[in-house]
């Protein structure tokens, strides 16, 4: 089933333009409508009233972002009639994630970006986008903080290793993979790994489900030792392999998990160079 319907998360950053154009393209090639969702990462009101004399500048704030919404709101709206494709404009005042998440479910695909590493919300974008991926129910497309972006398809990278997540992400991802030149299955072994099966036997069940979808793969392997992590090794591989495009399931280990020991998730989210496609 193709996207129809894609939610943007456009936000005051130097990103959020580029983040635009990559949605209208895909918008145009499958025909879907875009929604644009506006928010920011707003400081909690109380802050700015805790001191006195600066209630002033929380009204010198709210003006700002006024301004910058209008502005965002005016270039999405010209933009959509530049490229001839519907859509509609979704405004909130709150903090980014609730809203994003109650959308989303709205939605086929979300499409976000990772937060760049002078982003002075660093910390709360990463927070906002394991939100997204973890609670809204749908994929997720997360566009990397840097270099152009441009439709993605050419050559696909599944990070396949059986699991529930890594299921559901192939799936929802179907509409790339039905339209990509190269996919490509790829599993991540561990240094002390047996090992693997043929290509044949290793990968024939995701491989004849794809089959049936018109969808032809190849196999590939990526190595992990004792000091580097398996998304260390995912993220050296796509670095090298030429593919512009992951599909991968998200946080297939409890999340504090991820936290402490590493994950594979977590080094998608922050530096990953090509588009991820994130599913939970």
């Amino acid at each position: 089933m193709p996207y129809k319907t894609l939610l943007a998360y456009l936000d005051p950053s130097d990103r959020a333009q580029a983040r635009l154009g990559f949605s209208l393209a895909l918008a145009r090639e499958f025909d879907a409508h875009l929604a644009g969702l506006y928010t920011t990462f707003m400081p909690e009101v109380r802050e700015y009233f805790s001191i006195a004399g600066c209630a002033h500048y929380y009204d010198d704030w709210s003006d700002a972002r006024r301004g910058q919404r209008d502005a965002a709101e005016e270039a999405f709206r010209h933009a959509l009639r530049g490229a001839g494709v519907g859509g509609e404009w979704i405004a909130f005042d709150d903090y980014a994630e609730q809203p994003m998440i109650r959308r989303s479910r709205h939605a086929d695909l979300l499409i976000a970006g990772q937060a760049g590493p002078d982003d002075d919300s660093r910390a709360l974008r990463k927070r906002f986008l394991e939100g997204v991926v973890l609670t809204s129910g749908r994929p997720v497309l997360v566009l990397p903080y840097a270099g152009a972006l441009r439709p993605p398809g050419e050559s696909v990278a599944i990070a396949w290793d059986g699991s529930r997540e890594a299921a559901r992400a192939v799936h929802d991802a179907m509409p790339f993979l039905e339209r990509a030149g190269r996919v490509t299955v790829l599993r991540i072994r561990g240094s002390g790994a047996q090992p693997p099966a043929a290509p044949s036997a290793q990968g024939s069940g995701i491989e004849l489900m794809l089959a049936r979808h018109a969808v032809n793969v190849d196999f590939a392997q990526a190595m992990s030792d004792t000091d580097e992590t398996a998304g260390d090794a995912l993220l050296s591989w796509i670095a090298t392999s030429g593919c512009d495009f992951v599909v991968a399931g998200a946080y297939g280990h409890s999340q504090w998990k991820e936290q402490w020991l590493g994950g594979v998730t977590r080094d998608l989210l922050e530096s990953a160079t090509v588009p991820v496609l994130l599913s939970h």
